[in-house]
Parts: C-alpha cells; sequence; structure tokens
C-alpha cells in the first residue's frame, strides 16, 4: 500500500491511496485498513477502508474521510471534501461529495459505498491485476469552536434578585367604557408595566380582557426580550374568591403585550353573587416577576479557507 500527493494541471490533486493484493481485504472481510495521514487545509487526515455485508445480502467497500486532529481539539473541524475510487481501465474516477462535521466523538465522515461486484466485473476498472485505487480532496476545512459556531445562537441571562412586585389597580366606570382602561405605569424589574383592560369590547367580546403590557418596551435593541413571570388578578371583594392566571412570556418591542382576551366572562363579571365588579368599580393586580433578559445573535463563524486553484 502507498500513498502520494501530486500536481497535476496547476491544481492541487487529491491523495492517492494505492492498494496492491486487494483480495487479502476481501478474504479477511471485516478488517478495516487505515492510510497513512496527509496534510490538507491545515489538518491532518486519513483514508479508512473496510468491508461490510449490508441488510440486502451484498458486501459493500466502504470508504471513508478520517479526521487526525479532531479528538484532540476542544472544537468541531467542518470539512468540504470528494472521496474518489479511480477506474484504471478508462482513465476516470467515480466520485462521492461529501460535507461533514469532525469532532472528538465522530472523526469519520460520510462513507462512500460501491457494491463488491462492481469491482470485479469485467467491464469496471476499479480492480486491475489485484489494484485498487482509492483517493480523497479536501477542499475547504475550517475549525469551529463551541461558543463560536455558526448560526442563530440565542442567550438567557437570568436574574439572581427574584422579588416580586405586586401592583394593584382599582378601576372605575367600568361598565360604562367603550374603550381600553389603562393603570399607570408602574415599575417591576427595571422596567415600566400598565396593567389594560377590555371591558367587554369587541375585541373582547362578551368578556373581559386583561393585560399586562410593557410601557417602555420601544426602548428594548431589536434582538433583545425581558424574560417574565406575571399574574393577573381579578378580586373577588365580597368573596375572596378570587380569579388569578399565572403565565411566562417573553416581551420585546415587536411583542410588548400579553394577557387574557377571554380573563372571564362579562357575565360572570357582572354576576351580583360574585363581588368582581361593585359600584362599577373593579380591582386588578399584577404580580411581576422579571426573570433575566434573552438576546438573539447571528454568528459567524472565522473559517480558514483552503480554495484549490
Amino acid at each position: 500500500m502507498e500513498g502520494e500527493e501530486k500536481k497535476a494541471g496547476g491544481r492541487s490533486s487529491p491523495f492517492w491511496w494505492t492498494i496492491d493484493g486487494f483480495s487479502t481485504i476481501v478474504n479477511r472481510g471485516a478488517d478495516t485498513y487505515y492510510s497513512r495521514s496527509f496534510t490538507a487545509c491545515g489538518f491532518n487526515w486519513k483514508l479508512r477502508l473496510g468491508l461490510v455485508l449490508e441488510k440486502d445480502g451484498e458486501k459493500y467497500v466502504r470508504l471513508c474521510l478520517s479526521n487526525d486532529d479532531a479528538a484532540s481539539k476542544d472544537s468541531e473541524i467542518k470539512a468540504i471534501y470528494k472521496l474518489f475510487i479511480y477506474d484504471q481501465l478508462h482513465g476516470e474516477d467515480i466520485q462521492k461529495e461529501g460535507e461533514d462535521y469532525f469532532h472528538s466523538k465522530s472523526l469519520d465522515g460520510c462513507c462512500f459505498k460501491v457494491a463488491l461486484n462492481k469491482f470485479h466485473s469485467s467491464k469496471s476498472g476499479l480492480l486491475v491485476n489485484d489494484r485498487c485505487v482509492f483517493g480523497a480532496q479536501v477542499l475547504h476545512a475550517f475549525a469551529i469552536s463551541k461558543s463560536d459556531k455558526e448560526g442563530i445562537h440565542e442567550s438567557l441571562s437570568l436574574n439572581k434578585d427574584l422579588t416580586p412586585r405586586i401592583y394593584t389597580w382599582v378601576f372605575k366606570d367600568v361598565s360604562k367604557s367603550n374603550m381600553i382602561l389603562k393603570s399607570e405605569a408602574f415599575a417591576a424589574g427595571g422596567y415600566n408595566w400598565r396593567i389594560w383592560l377590555y371591558p367587554n369590547l369587541a375585541t373582547c367580546k362578551d368578556a373581559l380582557g386583561v393585560f399586562l403590557t410593557m410601557h417602555n418596551a420601544a426602548s428594548l435593541a431589536s434582538k433583545t426580550s425581558v424574560y417574565v413571570e406575571y399574574s393577573l388578578s381579578l378580586l373577588d371583594l365580597d368573596n375572596a374568591k378570587h380569579r388569578k392566571l399565572t403565565a411566562k412570556n417573553l416581551f420585546s418591542s415587536g411583542s410588548f403585550t400579553w394577557g387574557y382576551p377571554k380573563f372571564l366572562s362579562w357575565k360572570e363579571v357582572q354576576d351580583p353573587s360574585r363581588g368582581f365588579l361593585r359600584n362599577d368599580i373593579c380591582i386588578v393586580e399584577a404580580t411581576v416577576v422579571v426573570l433575566g433578559v434573552n438576546t438573539i445573535a447571528l454568528t459567524r463563524t472565522k473559517r480558514t479557507r483552503c480554495d484549490l486553484s
């Protein structure tokens, strides 16, 4: 067996791996064979060859590109490459393109499988005088650290102080209102908030809608959201059987209002046996806990590119 790197036509050639005595591999069956290490695009590689029996009963020759560096690096190596088997009779390659991430738990890329009977075909030049020629060409390769992997990265910074802010607001003339009722702004977790009430309006027909809105959301960066746990309560002034709903949501400049369009049916709000509406007054309470800040960033990977020219 021998490996070589050649120059041809002004372009970097593949790494070629010639195997004499291919029948030995066929006779031994399950053994795995590795080429010597070769360098391409700043990393070290090997070819791995084996024979496998698939579920269809056919035997296949499997050729893989294996990375020699990934096991010792705290990063992934992304590579775009080609695998070849040279047809010695027709002077051409059969090939497969691959694009893989190599890391400590996966040193091999995708495998190029060719049926063993194709090697023994009289019309094929893959096996001549018990000799085969395999190859690999690494087109581009670059390391990607765990923190710099290309893509969209979301980061949630949680607060240590999770003291809730409880705010109570008295709404007057509720049933007479034909518009949204808004509380004064109140501070919680470093942001300003308001309670919005929809008393049987067209958008919340036959119901009371209750919402929490971030009053200063427009000042947030476009990729920043505030992660909030909140409760909205309509107080029962007679029986203390309050209506309370709790949720967690991300508030941002584009999504600054969360709540319940059908917090309670309008019939239940007006029910005289309940204490939700007295003298056309209702009391709504908001409990707000700012859990943290969520940011989204698009990361571009720094690449060491190997171009064939």
